[in-house]
C-alpha cells in the first residue's frame, strides 16, 4: 500500500521510501524515513495535494510524490488532531475602512506638495520584479528591460 492510497484519520509506518535523484533526497530530508509514523490528516478538494503529519508537523505532499512512497502497520490513528485553536478567529479592527474608525497610529502627515510641482520617486526591489517596466510606463521612456537579472544596473532618470 502507499502512502497515496491512506483514508483521513489512518496511521501507517514508512516503509520504503521510492523516486529518484533529488525527489528521493527531498523527501527524506523532509523526515519521510523508513520507519516513521505518519497520520493522513487533509485532502484537498479536488484530491490533490494530501497533508500528512509527521514528527509533530504537518506537510503537504503532491499525490504523484504520495504513490511513491510504501507504506505498512495501517491502522486507525491513535493521535488527536492538533487543535485548531490558533485559527479561532479576530475581530477586524475596522481600521483604514473609509476612515470610519479611529487609527492605532498617528499619521504624521507632511505639508501637501503644490499643484503642479515635480515628485520625486526613486525605485527599488528584487532583480526581475519589474522596475524597468514601470520606469517606462510612468516616463514614457524605452529602456531596455529582460527577462534575466543584471539589465538595468545603472541609474537612470526620467520625467
Amino acid at each position: 500500500m502507499t502512502l497515496a492510497e491512506l483514508k483521513i484519520g489512518q496511521d501507517a509506518v514508512l516503509r520504503t521510501i521510492g523516486g529518484q535523484g533529488e525527489l528521493r533526497h527531498h523527501l527524506l530530508d523532509m523526515g519521510l524515513t523508513p520507519g516513521t509514523e505518519v497520520t493522513l490528516r487533509k485532502i484537498a478538494p479536488m484530491g490533490d495535494p494530501i497533508e500528512v503529519e509527521l514528527r509533530g508537523y504537518e506537510l503537504t505532499l503532491r499525490l504523484a510524490d504520495a504513490a511513491k512512497i510504501e507504506v505498512e502497520n495501517v491502522h486507525e490513528t491513535d493521535r488527536a488532531a492538533r487543535s485548531e485553536e490558533r485559527h479561532a478567529p479576530v475581530p477586524h479592527p475596522g481600521v483604514g475602512e473609509l476612515r470610519k474608525a479611529p487609527s492605532y497610529h498617528d499619521r504624521k502627515a507632511g505639508a501637501e506638495i503644490a499643484k503642479g510641482q515635480p515628485l520625486h520617486l526613486a525605485l527599488a526591489g528584487n532583480q526581475n520584479c519589474g522596475k524597468t517596466t514601470l520606469f517606462n510606463q510612468l516616463t514614457g521612456s524605452n529602456q531596455h528591460v529582460g527577462n534575466f537579472p543584471g539589465v538595468t544596473v545603472d541609474r537612470k532618470d526620467g520625467t
